[in-house]
């Protein structure tokens, strides 16, 4: 084989991992963010209790939101009301590839008005009282 066509099938990595790659539908690498793992599109419903946040009068607020995309380490998620960045929260996520949800903990780490719903990325956090190590396992 001739080095021109061995280059031809080169590609670039800066290239590759701004571009959207979907493996078997399910699973997505985002763009131009500084992210290191995949994320898995998701329209999982799952519960939030706000339980800190720059907004005394949120805490203790529960809501019905749906996820977007979801990783090992976080979701994205879409709901009607605003939650500020910074916020702690506390998450009851459905997985419906198992029976009963996750409860996670996690700190919103930003959040933008899109269209009549709000999005936000929150991190999640390890926690003896947390099913964080099933969560990964499912990935």
């Amino acid at each position: 084989m001739t080095t021109s066509l061995l280059m031809s099938k080169i590609i670039n990595l800066t290239d590759a991992r701004r571009r959207r790659v979907v493996r078997g539908g399910e699973v997505s690498r985002v763009r131009h963010e500084q992210r290191t793992v995949y994320r898995r599109i998701s329209n999982e419903r799952l519960f939030i209790q706000i339980v800190e946040c720059p907004d005394p009068d949120l805490v203790g607020t529960t809501l019905s939101c749906r996820a977007v995309d979801a990783s090992v380490n976080g979701l994205r998620i879409w709901t009607e009301s605003y939650i500020p960045m910074g916020s702690h929260l506390d998450l009851w996520v459905e997985n419906m590839s198992r029976p009963g949800k996750y409860f996670l903990t996690s700190d919103v780490r930003w959040v933008r008005r899109a269209d009549d719903v709000f999005e936000f990325g929150v991190e999640l956090h390890e926690g003896a009282a947390t099913d964080i190590d099933e969560w990964r396992k499912a990935f």
